[in-house]
């Protein structure tokens, strides 16, 4: 078993609901069966920041919080980020990112 970086955006202004929505596209995606490297392996989700960023930034910060470790994210059977974003076509989301078992 390993474990694989994940980033999803998810849509709605709810953190909650639109992770709880991102776990059930994922799970369509990639199958219930476990270690699917997905957004499907988190439980919880936790707000790293409150800044709305677009997309293509959010991505950049989820690396760089990846990159150095941040304990928030850094374990693959821990909760996934979230970061808010206001998607290319204007709407408001969320970037879901971190690791998930693989």
């Amino acid at each position: 078993m390993g474990a694989l970086v994940f980033h999803t955006v998810a849509v709605g202004a709810d953190l909650n609901g639109a992770f709880e929505q991102a776990r059930a596209d994922a799970a369509h995606e990639y199958g219930t069966g476990g270690y699917s490297g997905s957004v499907y392996e988190k439980d919880s989700v936790t707000l790293i920041d409150e800044a709305p960023r677009t997309e293509t930034r959010a991505v950049a910060r989820a690396n760089e919080l990846i990159d150095q470790a941040d304990s928030r994210i850094d374990a693959p059977r821990g909760p996934a980020g979230a970061l808010p974003v206001v998607t290319d076509d204007g709407q408001r989301g969320w970037l879901i990112f971190g690791w998930a078992a693989h």
